[in-house]
């Protein structure tokens, strides 16, 4: 919460850690650091948080973000005008390959093969492409922005290929952070932000989104995410948990420390530097 906004650990949480954990918790907050520079600057949302529970309260997502835009207000009273969401993402980062997925046996050998199926449906739709242009969106004018309907496909192979990925998939991720924030629904589009080429485009769950940030912290989309539709009241659900994440850091920021019986204490207000710094993924600062 407010360290993770501001890395300032106490000295005893310090002197608990071993070189090697304090060097893993710095460059956990760098890649997230990363991650919310590229979304703030590429993405531009209304507001984004930290920690923001995808759920009543597990499965926080690291980095969640929403766009609103205004609507008319169809009520009598009230402005005239009012504010909905109308997008939202998450961005979950992981340091190490380890984190991805859960504690499987079988994880290793069912990667390559969750590779392979995928590079086989790729395959299967250029063939679909070239043989049923029908499934085409003719609401598409540029190829590179076309929009096709593969599940109405003809094409046997290709239905049984799906059927294979699925199934490797659900092995692999189930029970997995990823898939317990995906099945939330809560998200228009999903990211996973990794270290540049810790993860392949084609080890992901169908429909994730994966950020490469590089050692200097620039971040290279490696793959786009597929966009989903939620529902309004799922986009609700998030903001609303965005806002009671936020909070937190409200408190760290004015000096306030919340109490277990709900009373607040006056604390001393962190210090923020503004002088720019040489940040870096890989390399602990002090």
């Amino acid at each position: 919460m407010a360290e993770q906004l501001v890395f300032n650990l106490t000295s005893a949480e310090k002197k608990s850690q071993s070189p090697a954990e304090r060097r893993a918790s710095r460059q956990r907050f760098e890649l997230r650091r990363a991650s919310l520079k590229w979304l703030l600057e590429t993405g531009r949302p209304t507001a984004a948080a930290l920690d923001a529970a995808t759920r009543i309260s597990k499965f926080r997502a690291d980095i969640a973000a929403f766009w609103s835009q205004p609507v008319r207000n169809m009520h009598d009273e009230g402005p005239s005008q009012i504010l909905r969401p109308v997008r939202t993402a998450i961005i979950q980062c992981c340091l190490t390959r380890a984190e991805c997925w859960p504690d499987c046996a079988r994880s290793q050998e069912l990667l390559p093969k969750l590779c392979q199926l995928k590079e086989q449906a790729q395959a299967q739709e250029a063939e679909i492409r070239r043989d049923e242009p029908e499934l085409r969106d003719g609401a598409s004018l540029f190829e590179e922005y076309a929009v096709w309907r593969y599940e109405d496909t003809v094409n046997p192979e290709y239905h049984r290929i799906r059927r294979a990925i699925a199934k490797t998939e659900h092995a692999v991720y189930r029970g997995s952070q990823f898939e317990r924030i995906r099945q939330a629904a809560l998200a228009d589009q999903l990211y996973l932000a990794v270290p540049e080429g810790l993860i392949q485009p084609r080890e992901l769950a169908d429909g994730w989104g994966l950020l490469w940030v590089r050692n200097d912290m620039q971040v290279t989309v490696a793959q786009p995410p597929e966009t989903r539709n939620c529902l309004d009241a799922n986009r609700m659900h998030l903001v609303q948990n965005m806002a009671a994440a936020s909070a937190d850091a409200m408190r760290c920021v004015i000096g306030l420390q919340a109490h277990a019986n709900g009373r607040h204490s006056f604390v001393r207000p962190p210090r923020f530097h503004r002088r720019p710094v040489h940040a870096s993924l890989g390399t602990e600062q002090d």
